[in-house]
């Protein structure tokens, strides 16, 4: 059972879909400067295309495909909606979705941008993303405790700021498991299989 604070900010960092990727929010986030993916382990997969529904947390999404590998995520939460551009990863067993500001977007020359990362369980309509652990990050960084294979900071806002190159942040999310990752968020597809079969 998630206690009321869990479910605060579970809903507030839901998925890091309604995350401001300019890190202008009060800290809920983990974000990387660096992508989880590289030029080899980009992958497609159909089956993510099309639109979503998280009735627990009234979020919705649309995945579409964009350029070359990537796709076009369009989220509507109760407390920000917006476009961004994710790209497909595999590293081990698992499978990620690295988030980052839409494409084409001028967002001014002192702001960077940067990379949300989640675990992908896509079983049929029934999407499964799992974000890192805010909690964990933060507790660890507060502590002075460095977290093995991985540079992370706090920034002024606290957010979980991931340092590491592309490399060492595959590398350690191959081993990662358990309380590095925070509370996952189900999405229904909407239209079910019929859905899925036209990629709407």
């Amino acid at each position: 059972m998630e206690d009321d604070t869990s479910v605060v900010r579970r809903r507030l960092c839901v998925l890091a879909l309604g995350l401001s990727m300019v890190l202008s929010t009060s800290g809920c986030l983990v974000v990387s400067l660096n992508p989880a993916y590289d030029d080899e382990s980009m992958g497609w997969d159909q089956g993510l295309v099309g639109s979503w529904a998280d009735e627990d947390d009234n979020a919705s999404m649309v995945i579409e495909r964009d350029e070359w590998k990537s796709y076009r995520v369009h989220y509507v939460h109760p407390i920000e909606s917006g476009d961004l551009t994710a790209y497909l990863t595999a590293i081990g067993d698992e499978r990620f979705l690295d988030l980052m500001p839409a494409r084409g977007q001028d967002r001014g020359s002192v702001v960077v941008p940067v990379d949300a990362i989640l675990k992908v369980r896509l079983d049929g309509d029934r999407l499964e993303l799992t974000q890192l652990s805010y909690d964990w990050f933060r507790d660890r960084l507060k502590r002075g405790e460095a977290i093995q294979g991985l540079d992370a900071v706090l920034d002024q806002k606290d957010n979980a700021l991931i340092v590491a190159p592309t490399a060492r942040l595959r590398a350690w999310l191959r081993g990662s498991s358990g309380p590095a990752f925070g509370a996952s968020a189900v999405f229904a597809r909407k239209g079910g299989a019929a859905a899925a079969a036209t990629g709407s």
